[in-house]
């Protein structure tokens, strides 16, 4: 059949080879068969190559495709309805191409059909990119699936949710979908803390603007009602014009982080604390050193001595778990073993686990130190037969606290009290004064011809965080 010969016709044939789109005119009565250049070319032959024909053309469709392209012409025909199908063809060379047709259908005043013309179209290009979407799409939803984070995605002019990950549920204690089916943003905003709906949603309007901005805001977990911190990345997506068409979002729970936070601002503050009393402790022993040595040499050793009490209060705390508290049968033990003292010439009884705050630390162990160091060097256990006993309880005061008592006892020295009292100048200062001062402790201290007898009577709520004094209180 001509197709061509009007200039109408002509100018047809133009516009639709411009567009990539072939031809076709089958007489279905005679067989005949006209198909455009392009149509040569979208099914692999060289145009004029072959006689065109129905078998032509299903020559060139792929043998996994041919039965359902007769399925669907012969339908339409049937049903007079128009004819449009997605197949592929096969070219000699191996090369496969999506095609996809378009035709109508003639019918005589019997109702048999007499002729159809189509068009005919090589989609290859566009079912890639389909494929490649599809792909792209579902590898999405497989990384939104894997994620811990909550992806969601919401239309920027309605802000209607569009998307949601699995992990939502995790986090929020809330089906997702739940949340698909009341896609509006109000439904979201019922999960959020109140005080923070005003930052948030001033946020999500710097993000329809075009900024990526991050959020952080407060969430009620439902079932547990436990407090959730939610820092949210939330960004503009654009379409090809590059109009805001949607924005995008990444929630991460950051609860475990802010909690790391304030709890290194506490570390921090309680090690400046630490650090700034650790100074003054070493200064207050230099000073009073100093005023106590003979010489030089006397000074190195007594220094160094107290020194080493200090850093061995300090290596107690270096290796106690985070949240535990040195505790004074820990101290003790310390002290004594620095000063190789063997357990049968000690009698040590009290009940352990009496924890210390860190402020008191320093304090009692250098009254121990000097309580020791004395023993030592002039008291019970410089004498061949020396003994010392120290003893210690938990027991409520007249006013209704409860106190750390300390009864340090030697028994056996064979020194003068007047030797002794020279010796332990600084140890009886801190007991006697220092300790009264900073812990508000009772104490007693005497020195008779066996050795020193001192007593410590320091109040918990001065030494013991709120726990540790409820439960020795109830021994």
């Amino acid at each position: 059949m001509d197709v061509g010969t009007t200039e109408g016709n002509q100018r047809l044939q133009l516009a639709l080879k411009a567009g990539g789109l072939a031809t076709w005119d089958w007489d279905i009565r005679s067989g005949e068969v006209t198909w455009s250049d392009e149509h040569y070319r979208i099914q692999g032959y060289n145009p004029g190559a072959v006689i065109p024909s129905f078998q032509a053309w299903l020559d060139r469709v792929h043998p996994n495709d041919r039965e359902e392209a007769i399925r669907v012409l012969e339908e339409a025909r049937a049903q007079r309805a128009d004819y449009a199908h997605r197949f592929r063809c096969l070219w000699p060379n191996g090369a496969v191409r999506n095609c996809a047709a378009r035709g109508l259908f003639f019918y005589d005043d019997a109702g048999n059909a007499v002729r159809m013309i189509g068009v005919m179209e090589d989609i290859t290009d566009e079912h890639e990119a389909e494929r490649l979407l599809r792909e792209s799409d579902a590898r999405f939803r497989q990384f939104g699936e894997a994620s811990s984070d909550v992806l969601w995605v919401r239309d920027a002019a309605t802000l209607s949710l569009e998307y949601l990950s699995p992990a939502f549920d995790t986090i929020y204690g809330e089906d997702r979908c739940v949340l698909l089916a009341h896609p509006a943003l109000a439904r979201w905003l019922d999960l959020i803390v109140p005080e923070d709906h005003a930052a948030l949603l001033a946020d999500i309007e710097r993000v329809r603007a075009g900024e990526r901005v991050v959020s952080e805001y407060r969430i009620l977990q439902k079932g547990s009602n436990r407090l959730r911190w939610m820092r949210n990345t939330q960004f503009p997506i654009r379409n090809e014009r590059g109009d805001i068409v949607r924005i995008g979002g990444i929630s991460h729970d950051a609860t475990r982080e802010r909690e790391s936070a304030d709890r290194m601002q506490v570390m921090m503050a309680e090690l400046q604390h630490r650090t700034r009393n650790l100074m003054a402790v070493v200064q207050s022993i230099s000073i009073r050193t100093l005023r106590e040595s003979q010489s030089l040499g006397q000074f190195q050793t007594l220094y160094l001595e107290r020194l080493s009490a200090v850093a061995r209060v300090q290596g107690l705390l270096s290796r106690l778990p985070e949240g535990d508290r040195v505790t004074f049968d820990q101290l003790l033990g310390e002290e004594l073993q620095a000063h190789g003292i063997a357990h049968g010439r000690v009698d040590v009884h009290g009940p352990p686990g009496v924890q210390l705050r860190s402020s008191a630390l320093q304090i009692l162990a250098l009254a121990l130190h000097e309580l020791t160091t004395n023993a030592v060097k002039y008291g019970a256990l410089a004498c061949e037969h020396g003994r010392l006993a120290i003893r210690w309880n938990v027991l409520p005061c007249e006013d209704g606290r409860h106190a750390l008592h300390v009864d340090w006892r030697e028994v056996g020295a064979s020194c003068e009290p007047a030797d002794y009292a020279t010796s332990g100048g600084y140890g009886r200062e801190l007991i006697e004064q220092a300790l009264p001062h900073q812990l508000m402790a009772r104490t007693s201290y005497a020195i008779t011809r066996d050795g020193v007898h001192c007593r410590l009577e320091v109040p918990l709520d001065q030494i013991l965080d709120g726990v540790a004094s409820q439960r020795h209180g109830a021994a």
